[in-house]
C-alpha cells in the first residue's frame, strides 16, 4: 500500500463524507427508474456507522417484507446466535445485503448485481466497520471481484478496502445442510480472535 492508499484507508480519517441515508436515496431514486426495480420492495442496512463488525448477505427475503428490517426469520435467528457464539449482538453490528430489494435468489442476475454493488461499497465505506463477514457466494465474490466460490474462499481473512473480510456459508444454507455448522464456527472464532486484539 503506497502512501496515498495509506492516507485513504487510515481509521482515523473518515474514509467517504456521504452518509447512509444519501446512499439510500439516491439508490432508490435510481431503482424506482428502472422497469425491473420500480414495483419491488427495498430493505436497506441497519445499524450505525463505526460498527465493529458489517454482515453483508445476499438480498433480503419474504421474513423481512413485515419489520422492513434485514435478516429476520429463521435465517436471521441463526444469524443472531452465530453473532452471540463470539460475543456480538445484532446491535453491535451493521446488517446489510449486496442487493436490497426482496428476492428469492434466482432473480439476482449479473446486471441486478452490476446495479447494485457500487452501493455496497460506499456503504461500507461510510460504516468502516473493523471487519466485515460475507455470508454465501454473492455478497464475497461482488465485495472480492471474484468468481471463486465460497468453498474456496472461506475460513481465511481478505483484504477489501483496507478492510478485513472474512467469508463463511450463509445462514440460510446452514438451514438446509447443518453439517456446515461446524466450518461457520471454525470461521467465527478468527473473527472473535480478530475483535479482541
Amino acid at each position: 500500500m503506497n502512501s496515498q492508499e495509506s492516507f485513504l484507508f487510515d481509521k482515523s480519517t473518515p474514509a467517504t463524507n456521504e452518509t447512509l441515508d444519501e446512499i439510500n436515496a439516491e439508490l432508490l431514486q435510481r431503482a424506482k427508474q428502472l422497469p425491473q426495480f420500480a414495483d419491488r420492495i427495498f430493505i436497506f442496512g441497519e445499524g450505525k456507522p463505526g460498527a465493529r463488525a458489517a454482515v453483508v448477505g445476499e438480498s433480503p427475503g419474504a421474513p423481512d417484507i413485515d419489520s422492513g428490517r434485514p435478516f429476520m426469520g429463521p435465517a436471521g435467528d441463526m444469524l443472531t446466535r452465530i453473532l452471540a457464539a463470539i460475543g456480538l449482538a445484532r446491535a453491535d453490528c451493521y446488517l446489510t445485503n449486496t442487493v436490497k430489494m426482496i428476492s428469492t435468489g434466482d432473480e439476482i442476475t449479473p446486471d441486478v448485481l452490476s446495479f447494485f454493488t457500487p452501493y455496497l461499497h460506499r456503504e461500507l465505506a461510510v460504516v468502516n466497520p473493523r471487519v466485515v463477514i460475507s455470508f454465501g457466494n454473492t455478497p464475497t465474490r461482488a465485495l472480492l471481484s471474484t468468481k471463486h466460490p465460497i468453498s474456496k474462499l472461506r475460513g481465511e481473512f481478505h483484504d477489501y478496502r483496507g478492510m478485513k473480510l472474512m467469508p463463511t456459508f450463509n445462514p440460510a444454507y446452514l438451514l438446509r445442510d447443518p453439517t456446515k455448522k461446524r466450518e461457520v464456527w471454525e470461521d467465527m472464532k478468527k473473527v472473535r480472535a480478530f475483535l479482541t486484539t
